[in-house]
């Protein structure tokens, strides 16, 4: 840390150059901006794979700029004039049902932010298309986290077409690699809210962060990465307009957007409770690698029990491997 005041310094002579580095990107993007070395070779790595890429799997940390990451991706592939499609998990299956083969040759790149939770159908569909498609064939990018082992392992997910995403991987730098980032990822937070606060007639005063600020920050170990940072920076664009920030400043919005942890109630979920129960149970199954006895004991049932609650499942929702 000992060049850490030199780095995370707003020093005049940068903030052209900051501001041209923020030009290149929509705020969607905004997430890969820093000179830091993580973001350069991430960057880098980017514009090296972009052209010759088929399928490609982000792994890491949720918020770690994996949607920014599939948007530069998409914008250096071949297939840039084509459209950019983000296709969550609960829309996956009505789509790869119903969308024709010529349908998806007008897109350039496919996005599954979830991956891990598509639905058998769901993956059939994908991989179906993948097949079917040619040279010119959709690009998929797929965020994986920590890996689909485990899903294949409890035979939630197809072998073959984890193999196909992870054909070639990528994995992205955690917010606590990227000190030397914090400048200019606040700024470009703090800039891109008073934009959308005009736009809605809202006249809001300007932050003024600080030096205690920005070393508080790069000492923090921010567990839930931009998602985390951004809802910070956004908590004192409505707290503290007009101050100065310092260290107490990050503490205070720290203590109100910091990740929950397990023990915190959850909030309650509009859904079906056998849904909910289903998705416990695929949980507990992956996380002890699809072995059914143990997961039975985890649930406290039993082995008979558990496969009743598997048979009444909805179909494909909760396959089992072997």
């Amino acid at each position: 840390m000992g060049t850490q005041e030199q780095v995370l310094k707003f020093a005049p002579q940068r903030q052209g150059a900051l501001a041209g580095q923020a030009r290149e990107f929509d705020h969607s993007g905004s997430a890969l901006l820093g000179n830091g070395m993580a973001s350069v070779q991430l960057r880098a790595q980017v514009r090296r794979v972009a052209p010759y890429f088929r399928s490609l799997s982000l792994t890491g940390e949720p918020g770690c700029g994996e949607e920014a990451v599939a948007r530069l991706l998409h914008q250096a592939c071949p297939l840039h004039e084509l459209e950019f499609v983000m296709l969550h998990a609960a829309e996956a299956e009505a789509r790869f049902a119903s969308d024709s083969l010529a349908a998806w040759r007008k897109v350039g790149l496919l996005y599954l932010p979830e991956a891990e939770r598509l639905s058998r159908a769901a993956q059939e569909g994908l991989l179906r298309m993948m097949r079917q498609q040619g040279a010119q064939s959709t690009r998929v990018v797929a965020f994986v986290g920590r890996g689909l082992k485990p899903y294949i392992s409890a035979g939630f997910f197809l072998a073959e077409l984890a193999g196909c995403l992870a054909s070639l991987r990528m994995a992205l730098p955690v917010l606590r690699d990227r000190v030397a980032d914090l400048p200019i990822l606040i700024q470009s937070r703090l800039q891109w809210r008073r934009i959308e606060q005009t736009k809605v007639g809202l006249r809001t005063r300007p932050l003024h962060v600080t030096e205690a600020f920005l070393h508080a920050a790069a000492e923090y170990a921010w567990p839930g990465n931009l998602f985390q940072l951004n809802d910070v920076m956004d908590w004192l664009m409505e707290h503290r307009a007009g101050a100065m920030l310092d260290e107490g400043d990050l503490a205070a919005a720290l203590a109100v957007c910091a990740v929950p942890s397990t023990g915190q109630p959850a909030q309650a979920r509009m859904v079906r409770l056998d849904q909910v129960m289903q998705e416990h149970i695929r949980g507990v199954l992956v996380a002890c690698n699809g072995n059914k006895l143990k997961a039975a004991e985890v649930l406290g049932i039993s082995r008979s029990t558990l496969y009743r609650m598997l048979d009444a499942a909805e179909p494909g929702s909760l396959l089992l491997a072997g």
